[in-house]
């Protein structure tokens, strides 16, 4: 299974965002703090970029760890953070169970969505076609088929986006972002082409609208920071976009959100961060670690009412099935 951005509840970044720019991260945690919901921190981080190295979440207690070595750090080692490491080091991320899989993927180049046809629930995760550079010892059959065992979801529909090679994160999470179901129960989805030459723009349409009903982000002038605009923090309760300093576009985004999410009503937010997105090269959904949490269990836990048992025996039980697919899968 997988889960998608709304499903969230639990926002964590790295310690060194505190640590050097003290302001945003003041203007976001008191965004979060008014809603009495679970903030966090992780530790011994070599750069900002949570979403890329972080496990990433398919069931309640239960995560996968892609590998995280990126080419385009390769001369720049002592920017990849060891996440074996950051795990040791933080305690709540001790009480799920990780799940390693033998491919190279950043956390930024997975973006999720949830769809509906028939009375039974789709899913689909969209990626760019770098993973096949990244992983030169798998074909694309091996990799699909090894997304699937790890989320557990045989019918998990990868859709492939064209890389553009002057990118050279090659992340979706820039492009594309998850807005819900249409009454049809197709998902949508809000995307920022414009930044493409238009035969890739095109492609990338193409693909995603196979999929999905394709909403695209309309602003009167583009900038080559514009695709910070789909790079927001979104959970259950709240939604906070960048600002770009343009009081235009900042506000025909802050709009279009509003409509795009309608049941967010007063929950849409916008942090100004142009200086800091020009930077570092990254924006809000690149900084966070989201987590979703069921927080009547967490309520049982403290009270020690037995379903909990229940569930931490079911995590161990869905870890084993993964690693059983796996190596069936590696075995081929």
């Amino acid at each position: 299974m997988i889960v998608t951005e709304n499903e969230k509840s639990l926002v964590v970044f790295s310690s060194l965002l505190l640590l050097h720019y003290p302001k945003l991260e003041a203007e976001l945690v008191d965004i979060m703090f008014s809603y009495h919901k679970g903030i966090g921190a992780v530790f011994h981080t070599k750069d900002y970029w949570v979403r890329d190295f972080m496990p990433i979440q398919m069931d309640e207690y239960v995560f996968i760890k892609f590998v995280y070595n990126p080419d385009y750090l390769q001369e720049k080692k002592k920017y990849i953070t060891d996440v074996d490491k950051v795990i040791k080091k933080c305690p709540f991320a001790q009480e799920y169970e990780i799940v390693d899989i033998p491919l190279v993927v950043d956390g930024g180049n997975m973006v999720f969505c949830k769809g509906r046809k028939k009375g039974k629930e789709t899913e689909y995760v969209i990626m760019t076609e770098k993973v096949f550079k990244e992983n030169p010892n798998f074909c694309k059959e091996q990799i699909e088929c090894l997304l699937k065992c790890a989320f557990m979801s045989p019918d998990l529909t990868i859709v492939w986006l064209p890389w553009d090679k002057e990118d050279i994160f090659g992340h979706t999470d820039g492009i594309v972002r998850y807005v819900g179901i249409n009454k049809s129960g197709k998902p949508r989805v809000l995307a920022n082409l414009q930044l493409y030459d238009n035969k890739i723009a095109q492609k990338m349409y193409s693909s995603l609208k196979q999929h999905f009903e394709v909403i695209e982000l309309k602003l009167s002038k583009y900038d080559e920071l514009s695709w910070a605009y789909i790079n927001s923090i979104q959970t259950c309760d709240f939604i906070i976009i960048p600002g770009l300093g343009d009081e235009v576009t900042d506000a025909e985004v802050l709009a279009q959100y509003k409509e795009l999410y309608p049941e967010y009503e007063d929950d849409i937010y916008q942090v100004q961060m142009r200086d800091f997105i020009a930077e570092n090269g990254g924006a809000l959904n690149c900084l966070t670690w989201t987590i979703y949490q069921d927080y009547l269990k967490i309520l049982a836990k403290g009270a020690r009412i037995p379903i909990v048992d229940y569930e931490d025996l079911k995590k161990g039980d869905i870890k084993k099935e993964i690693m059983d697919k796996l190596k069936l899968t590696c075995s081929k």
